[in-house]
């Protein structure tokens, strides 16, 4: 039975509990969050609470970390070198050099650090990948509400990066070329960004991002030869359209268009993403495969720093080059759903 500590109960961290009750071979046994309130949302009594995971972290095999962005790397650190198995939230850090310090800790103390990439177990992106063929653009958006909850990352870390993800893993290619513009509505960190990437095989990506939207709506279609593929992140759903034909009929009085095709949906077995994404976690830990992925979460996370940075107006230096260069780890498995 793995014993699970959750630091951090807010947003994402109240998810994590609640789905973490219905995992198998665990035990949500302690949590921690500094805000007194925060805790009074967890009510069992066999449940450890406290203000300060430092009081109980020697009792628990893993940690879910999810506080904010800039507390990650000191925390994650700490736990990691007091053998912790660690999920922790994305963004993964504030600096490559820091994600790589913690991968190096990982690997150094034989435990596992996973980055809370949810959208990877996604049941649509699952089977996408299973039929996903060179394909030569992707379009995403990923559009919702301002929410009141702290905006202290950008929308490109908030939300781009599980794109930027999704991307680099279907495009199997380097990197060429990247260009982005961007503005700010409610926050000063940057609410809206259109992303556009070209990749040395000729693929190109563009990425609508905004969470100041009056709609949610999370989709990605891909265009490869002979099919689109478009996925609904949200209904966990996939549709496959071929042997599209356009025309155009032309009468006196207007103009009519008329678009012909076959249309398949995919079956997708739909579960709780967050959900899988904790039970993969616990199914790694007992397994002993340590599923750590540098190169993989390391590639989104440099694209989406250097993306912030050109919105914020620094020019990136050699940020290709820098990001098609991360280095492969070893030690990294394949995930287990």
């Amino acid at each position: 039975m793995v014993k699970l500590g959750i630091i951090g109960l807010g947003h994402m961290g109240t998810y994590h509990a609640s789905v973490s009750t219905s995992i198998s071979n665990m035990e949500l046994t302690c949590i921690a969050d500094p805000n007194i309130k925060n805790l009074a949302k967890i009510k069992s009594a066999k449940v450890v609470k406290t203000q300060n995971y430092q009081e109980w972290i020697d009792y628990v095999d893993a940690v879910i970390i999810a506080v904010p962005t800039s507390l990650h790397f000191e925390i994650a650190k700490e736990c990691l070198l007091r053998k912790k198995h660690v999920l922790l939230e994305k963004p993964l850090t504030r600096t490559l050099e820091q994600a790589q310090e913690l991968f190096n800790i990982a690997k150094e103390n034989n435990v596992s650090l996973h980055v809370g990439h949810v959208e990877r177990f996604n049941g649509a992106v699952q089977e996408l990948r299973k039929i996903v063929n060179n394909p030569y653009l992707i379009e995403c958006h990923r559009l919702g509400p301002f929410t009141a909850r702290p905006q202290k990352d950008s929308v490109v870390l908030d939300l781009m990066i599980h794109d930027l993800d999704i991307i680099l893993s279907l495009i199997d290619s380097p990197l060429k070329t990247f260009n982005a513009v961007g503005t700010s509505i409610k926050t000063n960190t940057g609410d809206i960004a259109i992303v556009q990437l070209k990749f040395e095989n000729g693929a190109v990506a563009n990425i609508v991002s905004s969470r100041v939207s009056q709609i949610k709506h999370r989709s990605m279609s891909v265009h490869q030869k002979g099919c689109v593929l478009q996925l609904d992140y949200t209904a966990q759903d996939i549709s496959i359209h071929s042997n599209i034909t356009d025309s155009v009929k032309v009468s006196n009085k207007q103009l009519k268009y008329k678009q012909e095709g076959t249309i398949k949906r995919l079956f997708v077995y739909k579960d709780n993403p967050l959900r899988v994404e904790v039970e993969n976690f616990i199914k790694c830990i007992r397994s002993g495969k340590r599923n750590l992925k540098p190169e993989q979460d390391m590639k989104a996370l440099g694209l989406a720093i250097e993306i912030e940075n050109l919105l914020l107006g620094k020019k990136p230096v050699k940020a290709v080059d820098r990001i098609n260069h991360i280095s492969k780890n070893e030690t990294s498995d394949t995930p287990t759903n």
